[in-house]
């Protein structure tokens, strides 16, 4: 069926009248009505625009996140225990709490959560407190003895707070069951086409892969999974819209957590470290090379990147996510290199703007030279978008690049668009079927109420395949 549709159509250069499209592929953008057609849609008061390829995101994970305790917002240790103790009031069957997304850097005043503070309100249940990072968590008593039980590492300090290792486990200790697990890839799914992405690369955690050999998605999913579980990807084959690309590998954790590898200390005198041997390091990049696996490597710190610029053997088209802190030095050693850069705008919203967690935690040279889109840019090194849930919204991201408060960090809404469509799509290798309204390319599109760059826009529609997979429900009057 070939569908017209009257608006006013993005074609990466200016507006069109028209956009053509037949069996979900788009046919022609037209300045005037020309043609057959079989129906007709009327969008002549809205915008239409290519929709949003997240490059980095946690599908499943960031719907577990929804459906447990939410604590994005909060801004006192009490509101913590506050939000928990009224989700157990309507979840009291609950067998341990896991409550995910705040912030102490958002805090009115600076305090912190430990073991003791949640001792006090939950005595009989263990309850875990993660970071809006998830390299965190704060974990009480009864959560200790479950780690103890299960054997995992105990809390040495007493602190109860523990990084990094079990804290990336979670869902492995404290098992969601399947039917959580499908529940949370719908409720997530939802979420990404209301806020307009179609298509994203997923760090897929270990229990992603089951529920991706039996669920029919509308999102396109490409997928990396971690490394060490490399051996489970065995008699995988892909799927019409969920296609594995490669393997995640951290390099080290993050700044939130003080984890992220610096030459550099912390204000608290940190550094971070590097989490993988070069002899591990290097078995992935030949593993890589052998399967044919885009590497998707974490790596926040420079110290990080440093570690994957001197042992990534034919670095050539992997990728590198993150990228938070580096040197001019680095960014010319990664063009040379041919290695992808998969980057969140969000980020300068979140923590890198003046009296935020980077100007708290980061030396000077640091605060004044993280997340350079601009630098990079300008140099020619191929950069995609993504949000790492924190928070999923593309425009929020984008907006976020408006405030950024330094030069290197700086790029146009319009570039900024385009490293949301076309470059994560480019990272991914589908340049010719996603990120683009043109002949031939996939009919994903988002239908706005204003212009894209308009700071009040909303989108009202999302498409997928020409068929639509989200509308904006009118406001009651």
């Amino acid at each position: 069926m070939k569908i017209l549709f009257e608006s006013k159509v993005f074609d990466g250069k200016g507006y069109k009248n028209f956009l053509l499209v037949e069996n979900g592929k788009i046919v022609s953008i037209q300045k005037e009505r020309i043609g057959d057609y079989d129906k007709f849609v009327d969008l002549k008061d809205k915008y239409i625009y290519p929709s949003f390829f997240d490059s980095h995101t946690h599908l499943v994970w960031y719907g577990l996140n929804l459906l447990r305790c939410d604590l994005n917002g909060v801004i006192s240790v009490d509101e913590i225990v506050e939000r928990i103790e009224n989700y157990l009031k309507v979840n009291g069957d609950s067998d341990f709490v896991i409550a995910e997304g705040y912030d102490e850097t958002k805090f009115e005043k600076e305090e912190n959560l430990d073991r003791k503070i949640l001792d006090v309100h939950f005595k009989n249940i263990p309850v875990i407190v993660r970071r809006v990072c998830g390299h965190i968590a704060v974990f009480n008593s009864e959560a200790l003895k479950f780690l103890k039980k299960s054997n995992y590492i105990e809390d040495l300090k007493g602190d109860g707070i523990l990084k990094e290792g079990v804290v990336l486990k979670l869902n492995k200790i404290f098992k969601p069951s399947k039917d959580e697990l499908i529940k949370a890839f719908r409720v997530a799914q939802r979420k990404f086409l209301s806020l307009g992405i179609t298509s994203i690369s997923d760090m897929a955690t270990f229990d992603s892969l089951e529920i991706y050999k039996g669920i029919d998605p509308i999102l396109d999913i490409f997928f990396y999974y971690p490394w060490e579980n490399e051996k489970e990807l065995e008699g995988w084959t892909d799927r019409k819209k969920i296609k594995l690309k490669g393997l995640k590998v951290f390099t080290d954790g993050s700044i939130g957590a003080y984890t992220a590898a610096l030459y550099t200390n912390y204000k608290n005198g940190l550094k971070g470290k590097i989490f993988i041997s070069k002899s591990d390091f290097k078995k992935i990049v030949l593993k890589s090379k052998e399967k044919g696996y885009q590497l998707a490597i974490h790596s926040i710190g420079d110290r990080a990147t440093d570690f994957v610029l001197e042992n990534l053997l034919d670095p050539e088209g992997h990728r590198i996510e993150h990228f938070e802190i580096s040197s001019k030095e680095q960014i010319d050693r990664v063009k040379e290199k041919g290695i992808f850069l998969s980057m969140q705008p969000n980020f300068i919203g979140n923590w890198a703007l003046k009296g935020q967690m980077y100007e708290k935690r980061l030396n000077k040279k640091y605060f004044e030279f993280n997340n350079v889109f601009g630098y990079i840019l300008k140099k020619g090194i191929p950069l995609a978008f993504g949000s790492d849930c924190m928070p999923p919204s593309p425009l929020y991201g984008l907006n976020s690049l408006r405030i950024a408060e330094f030069k290197e960090q700086r790029i146009s809404f319009k570039d900024g668009f385009k490293c949301y469509t076309e470059g994560s799509a480019k990272i991914v290798g589908e340049e010719k079927r996603f990120g683009k309204l043109s002949e031939g390319f996939n009919a994903d599109f988002i239908v706005t109420d204003k212009r894209i760059d308009d700071l009040d826009v909303k989108i009202v529609e999302t498409y997928k395949e020409g068929k639509v997979v989200f509308k904006l429900k009118k406001e009651r009057v």
